[in-house]
């Protein structure tokens, strides 16, 4: 199935293949940890949607992740501040900070995501609609079996329950898509702390918070490359802090 992109072009959205222009302001991070089975089609389909600074950031991974994308010829960084991605995501957004590029975009490493969406996203905040983007999965087309009901369901209540916090409705709010202008990421990165796979409910909540103007758009996703590694003790540790937000 082909759609048509931002930039005009005609891409699958299940290879992520296609021929966009370069986004040569915008950083593409990518978190990882032992994603060797998908990293390579990742990176191919993120250049293939038209994406060229591409920064991997590795959470130690004991497979060759670091080793597939290096030969790829794409930035390969081991994160700092500790395990988890977000640990990873804090990381990537330092150097981005101390780089020069304009945008920064988000996507996850195990190739669920699908890079052809993301241009879509990055143009919201490229026009000027949205300080922040971010990707409604629950709202796109979805893989059969990538998404399973109890996901869907906890991911819905938890968007709503937050999005109701600020008199806003949001459908995704733990997306793994991203796009952030420059000074979104500098008014939100000095108070992030999450460690984990909380960092998603942390951005949203900062983001909000700091009044950012904020665009949610349908994305597919997709079935994942190698076992996931959210498992049902860090689903409960993400509707725990999902509660603290609530709360606070």
């Amino acid at each position: 199935m082909e759609n048509e992109t931002t930039c005009g072009q005609l891409i699958d959205r299940n290879t992520g293949t296609g021929n966009c222009p370069s986004n040569y302001d915008v950083l593409l991070m990518i978190p990882t940890l032992n994603e060797e089975q998908a990293i390579q089609q990742l990176v191919e389909e993120a250049r293939a949607a038209g994406f060229t600074d591409i920064l991997i950031v590795d959470g130690s991974s004991v497979d060759r992740t670091r080793e597939v994308a290096a030969s790829m010829g794409v930035r390969v960084v081991l994160q700092n501040f500790g395990k988890g991605k977000g640990c990873g995501v804090r990381t990537g957004m330092r150097m981005f900070l101390d780089g020069k590029s304009e945008f920064l975009a988000i996507i996850d490493g195990d190739a669920t995501n699908v890079p052809a969406d993301l241009v879509r996203i990055v143009s919201i905040v490229k026009s000027g609609l949205a300080d922040v983007a971010l990707g409604s999965r629950t709202r796109g087309r979805r893989d059969k079996g990538a998404m399973p009901t109890l996901s869907l369901a906890s991911n819905l209540t938890v968007s709503f329950l937050l999005g109701a916090k600020f008199r806003r409705l949001f459908t995704d709010v733990q997306t793994g898509y991203w796009a952030f202008t420059r000074e979104a990421v500098m008014r939100i990165y000095p108070e992030i702390q999450s460690t984990g796979f909380e960092i998603e409910l942390e951005l949203f909540v900062r983001i909000l918070r700091a009044g950012l103007r904020v665009v949610e758009t349908p994305v597919g996703f997709r079935a994942r490359k190698g076992k996931s590694k959210f498992n049902f003790m860090l689903r409960m540790r993400n509707l725990r802090f999902a509660f603290m937000y609530l709360l606070s």
